[in-house]
């Protein structure tokens, strides 16, 4: 049995709300034979009659009563969807969620949520701040529309668009002996206490894998699980950490400092990632276009003395 089209009921809502022919075809733009034939369609697709019609009036039927109230609510509802979608199509409502590694959050995010914000007040952004690998997992999981991530280049499930290269960099309390210097060498850090992140971290194993020919980092005296939480301990004088440079908080007296680290100098690549072969909703593209703007202008010299 084939099925009524959206046009045909559309067709009926119009005329059962209108009570006329002549009135519901000027509103659905048709001429009143076109809008008789779609009703006669209809009658004949269900077996019933749905209008008791005469020269003067037009009135529903018990049935048509009926029908009328299970399609109208339906109608309803596609319409309420029809605009959500074009609400969402022309940023004017909607959502966009984004993955960020814990290490860059405080850097790229609030300058580029307010930016976005003052061009779409109406659109609700949600961030999902993890460690690399579950930031990843949130993008192949269609938990995120897209991320800011470091790894996924290799990966084939998702694409991976460079945004910026940023050095690792030695994090130290602006007092420290080695915080006017223009560079360190990674020798130079066994004479002071270390604290470092845990192999559960991304960046310890890029770290492990740029120093893998050099002696091995003196024993740290504190080991955690995420970047940021380097830069308290840092902060509270409990030792120097290797840190991305992103990772620094704003310079202030008394604050952490970054001095380049030399010999080698290691770095790790930012991007967004997205799922491949997927396109991005018109909320996600525009926040990835600020993302991409803004990584531009982060990275700005380290003073030098």
């Amino acid at each position: 049995m084939s099925k009524p089209s959206l046009a045909d009921l559309r067709a009926f809502v119009t005329v059962a709300q209108t009570q006329s022919f002549a009135a519901a075809a000027r509103a659905l733009y048709l001429s009143q034979p076109a809008l008789s034939r779609r009703i006669s369609h209809l009658e004949d697709m269900l077996g019933v009659r749905l209008f008791d019609r005469t020269t003067r009036s037009v009135a529903l039927t018990a049935l048509g009563h009926r029908f009328l109230g299970q399609v109208r609510g339906a109608m309803d509802e596609l319409d309420r969807s029809v605009l959500s979608l074009r609400d969402a199509a022309e940023l004017e409502a909607g959502d966009v969620t984004i993955g960020v590694v814990l290490s860059t959050i405080h850097h790229f995010m609030p300058p580029v949520i307010n930016a976005f914000r003052a061009q779409h007040p109406r659109v609700l952004v949600r961030i999902i701040e993890e460690g690399a690998d579950e930031v990843l997992a949130s993008v192949k999981q269609g938990e995120a529309d897209f991320a800011l991530n470091y790894i996924g280049m290799q990966d084939p499930e998702v694409e991976f668009t460079p945004l910026l290269k940023e050095p690792y960099v030695l994090a130290c309390p602006a007092g420290h002996p080695l915080a006017k210097r223009r560079s360190v060498g990674w020798e130079e850090l066994a004479a002071y206490p270390l604290a470092r992140v845990s192999q559960a971290s991304r960046n310890r194993l890029f770290i492990d894998q740029a120093l893998a020919e050099l002696p091995p980092l003196p024993r740290p005296v504190c080991e955690v699980r995420h970047v940021s939480t380097l830069i308290g301990l840092v902060e509270n004088g409990l030792g120097i950490a290797v840190v991305p440079r992103l990772t620094l908080p704003p310079r202030k007296p008394g604050s952490v400092v970054g001095v380049p680290l030399d010999k080698p100098a290691i770095s790790r690549t930012l991007g967004i990632i997205k799922r491949s072969g997927r396109s991005l909703s018109p909320a996600a593209e525009a926040f990835a276009g600020l993302l991409a703007n803004a990584s531009r202008a982060v990275l700005k010299p380290v003073r030098r003395k």
